[in-house]
This record gives C-alpha cells, sequence and structure tokens, in this order.
C-alpha cells in the first residue's frame, strides 16, 4: 500500500489538500467513478475521484456517509466540470467524519494521480520484498540464539510493526509471553480464543477478531502433539508477506520444540514447508537448522523411501531427492528436476502421473512434460490419441473433429474428456495444445 504522503507528493500540484491529513493514512488505490454510492464497488481504503456529479443531485452529507461506511481512504473533487472551487459542504462534511478531502485541479486529468499511486506502488513492492528478505533473515538468526523463543517473538512483532504472542501449551507449561510487553495485558483474551479457534477445533491455522483487529494464529507442533501456538495482530490488515513471516517463525518455534524433546527432523518440515508454496520459509528453516539444499530437486510420490526429506500428503508418501541423485529402484513416480519455488507443481505432476499410471516400476517424468502426455497417449487406447491429434489440428473444434474422425460430435466430447483426466491438463488451454501439438508432430504425426 501506498501512503497519503507518499501519493500527494508523487502527484504534486495534481492533488492539492483541501484540509489537514494523516499523512501515514493508507491507500489501497485509485478508483474514479460518478455514481451516487460506489461503495459496492470499492474495497475500503481507496482514493475515490469524482467530477463531482453526484454531489449536484443529492445530499452532500448522505454521499459522504455512504463512503465512510465503506471506509474509503479518501475522496478527490475534478474541478472545472460544473465546480471552480470545492464545495464548502463536501469539505467540511470529510473533516467531521475524518476523510482526507482534495482537489484535483481544473486540466489536471485523473489519470496523473492513478500513474503516481502506482509508481509508488512498484516502489514500494520492491521495498517490501527487500524487508521481507532481511526479517526471514532475523528470525533465523533469532532462532540459533541462547533464548530462542523470546527472540523470534520479539524479532516478528517488530517485523510485523505489532505485536506477536507465545502461548505454550500442557501441564506446567509457563503463562506465556507477549511482545512488546506494554500490550501483555492482551495474552489471557488472545489464550481463550487461540484455545477456542485453534485447539479445540484441532486445525493447523486460524484467525479471529479481538480488540477490533484481525488475528492470526498458528499451530506450533513437535509432531505428536500441540506444544503451543504463535498468535499475532498489528492493528491493520495482515498481508501476504506477514503470512510467509509467521509461517517462517512459526517452522522455527517448530524445530525448536521437536530439539527440545531430542526429536530432530527439520527436513520434514521443509518438505511440507516447500510443498506448500513457502520457499522463503523452507529456506530458513534450513539455514537455522545448518541444512543446506540442493539447487534443483525431484519429487518421487509412492515410493517406500528412507528419506528425511519426506511427509505424507493424500494418503501418499511424498519426498525431495537432489536432481542428481540417482533413483533407479523401486516403485512410484518420480517428478523432472525443479527449484525449490517449483516443487509444488512439480509435485501435483508426479502426484498425478502416480496416481493415472499405477505401475510396479519407477516411473519418471520426462523432462519435456510434452513427451510424457505424448507417452501416456501411446499407452492408451489408439482412437483416443487420434482423437487428439485431430482436436489440436482443428483447433479445439468439436464439430470438426467429429467430421475428420467420421464420428458424432457428441462422441468427441466424452474422448476429449478422458484425454483431459488422463493427462492432468486441459486441452483449452493455448500453452498445452501448442506443446502436446509439436510433440505429437514429432513422434506420430
Amino acid at each position: 500500500m501506498v501512503s497519503l504522503g507518499e501519493l500527494t507528493r508523487a502527484a504534486g500540484a495534481s492533488l492539492r489538500p483541501l484540509a489537514p491529513f494523516d499523512a501515514a493514512r493508507p491507500i489501497t488505490g485509485v478508483h474514479a467513478s460518478e455514481l451516487d454510492d460506489p461503495g459496492r464497488y470499492l474495497e475500503g481504503g481507496e482514493l475515490l475521484l469524482t467530477t463531482g456529479i453526484p454531489l449536484r443531485s443529492g445530499s452532500i452529507e448522505a454521499y459522504v456517509d455512504r463512503l465512510d461506511a465503506h471506509g474509503i481512504g479518501a475522496i478527490g473533487i475534478g474541478l472545472g466540470e460544473g465546480w471552480d472551487d470545492a464545495p464548502p459542504a463536501l469539505v467540511e462534511r470529510c473533516r467531521l467524519v475524518g476523510i482526507p478531502v482534495f482537489a484535483v485541479p481544473d486540466g489536471a486529468p485523473f489519470l496523473d494521480v492513478s500513474r503516481a499511486f502506482w509508481s509508488n506502488t512498484g516502489r514500494t513492492g520492491d521495498d517490501e520484498v527487500l524487508r521481507t528478505a532481511h526479517a526471514h533473515t532475523r528470525l533465523v538468526q533469532a532462532a540459533t540464539g541462547a533464548h530462542p523463543v523470546t527472540a523470534i517473538v520479539r524479532q516478528m512483532a517488530q517485523a510485523i510493526g505489532g505485536w506477536v504472542a507465545w502461548l505454550p501449551f500442557g501441564a506446567g507449561a509457563p503463562a506465556g509471553m507477549l511482545h512488546p510487553p506494554s500490550l501483555e495485558g492482551l495474552l489471557p483474551a488472545v489464550r481463550v480464543e487461540v484455545e477456542r479457534t485453534l485447539v479445540r477445533s484441532g486445525v493447523e491455522a486460524a484467525s479471529f477478531v479481538s480488540h477490533g483487529s484481525t488475528v492470526m494464529a498458528h499451530a506450533v507442533t513437535d509432531g505428536e502433539r500441540i506444544r503451543g501456538a504463535l498468535a499475532l495482530g498489528a492493528g491493520r490488515p495482515l498481508a501476504r508477506a506477514d503470512r510467509q513471516l509467521a509461517l517462517t517463525a512459526t517452522a522455527l518455534l517448530r524445530l525448536v520444540a521437536v530439539q527440545s524433546t531430542g526429536r530432530r527432523n527439520p527436513e520434514a518440515w521443509i518438505t511440507a514447508l516447500a510443498l506448500q508454496g513457502d520457499a522463503a520459509a523452507a529456506r530458513a528453516l534450513a539455514a537455522a537448522a545448518d541444512i543446506e539444499l540442493p539447487l534443483l530437486f525431484r519429487v518421487l510420490v509412492g515410493a517406500d523411501d528412507a528419506s528425511d526429506f519426506g511427509i505424507e500428503q493424500r494418503g501418499v508418501r511424498v519426498a525431495l531427492v537432489p536432481a542428481d541423485a540417482e533413483v533407479t529402484r523401486g516403485s512410484g513416480a518420480l517428478s523432472s528436476p525443479a527449484i525449490l519455488d517449483d516443487l509444488p507443481a512439480a509435485a501435483a505432476r508426479a502426484l498425478a502421473l502416480h496416481r493415472n499410471t499405477p505401475h510396479t516400476s519407477l516411473l519418471v517424468e520426462p523432462e519435456s512434460r510434452a513427451e510424457g502426455w505424448v507417452d501416456l497417449l501411446a499407452e492408451a487406447d489408439p482412437m483416443l490419441q487420434r482423437t487428439v491429434v485431430a482436436y489440436l489440428r482443428h483447433r479445439q473444434q468439436a464439430e470438426r473433429t467429429a467430421r475428420e474422425l467420421g464420428v458424432h460430435r457428441n462422441t468427441v466430447r466424452p474422448r476429449i474428456a478422458a484425454a483431459e483426466r488422463l493427462l492432468a491438463v486441459r486441452l483449452d488451454d493455448p500453452d498445452v495444445a501448442a506443446e502436446l501439438w509439436l510433440a505429437l508432430r514429432d513422434r506420430t504425426i
């Protein structure tokens, strides 16, 4: 998000304040509308730009109150289209309800304001990525210190600019801690809500509202039972970067928990995080556990392996093996090499390969996914492959495909559906269609 101060500085003369405003107020977007009640198209926090058409036909006070109810971030009125100056009633009503109000001078296009917002959004996004990366590193460093739990909680609170609580569970467990200490009075109420929403339901993560803001809580387990929970709030909506940091902090607390019980297996947590798409948390956890990760992995599904980098997923054993490791024996499905960030997609392909072609020998995904699709079609009913070839040749037109094959179009559609189930793809996806067509042409047509 962009602060109102940043936006006004970037917009310059195109956005003139009509009253004092909070420069730190976050703006989520810029939206132009001439509707009497544009709230249905708003999510909250936007700067609404208008030429003032709705102010001429209705009550200015009611207009502002409706926007206030939708959580508008600010209002900007364009001058020159019937307004030489902003209506005093608009400025006064905005002052009363606490909505910053601005004028867009005559001749200044609304587009200037939008460009200023998106320009700042790009810079803010880059800064956010950098800050998040540093925060992950600091969390890892905190976990390796003499008092890891205290350090993780303190660092996490500083990273999100809010408060973070550690709530241990079990007989003889301490009361817990909350940082910053000035807010420790929240701890009893937070514990009650965490026990209600997280512990009793048995879920791994939950959210609830406490003291007017959303709180996110994650269970910290040692592999057998819940050892505690990490709860955090910031008095603002928690962003994706906050959630990523919370996953890293939770993973580090889990590592601390299993170390204290002598059941240290960070590899399983690294695997789970990577397969969930949390590569940053997986890397941070690996660094904290002094584990060097290879550049490329393969995903091994359905094999009875002894790798520490393995978990149960959908009732199937899923493991990570270095891409250069030799895996030639046993059963299951082995994906093509992938970097840590791409492991969720690699795992999905390996799971589909294992599910769709259950063999007793090891199945290896070809380096080219299209080659794998061609192999699957070659092993299927020959008519299925002929139908797919005709379907792609005629650009996914069932009627023309049916004419080439001499069948009814209602015969084509079930065959295409069967092929899509077999390949675990959609043939109307242009990328899939292009890759598969080229591979089929090179191999069979």
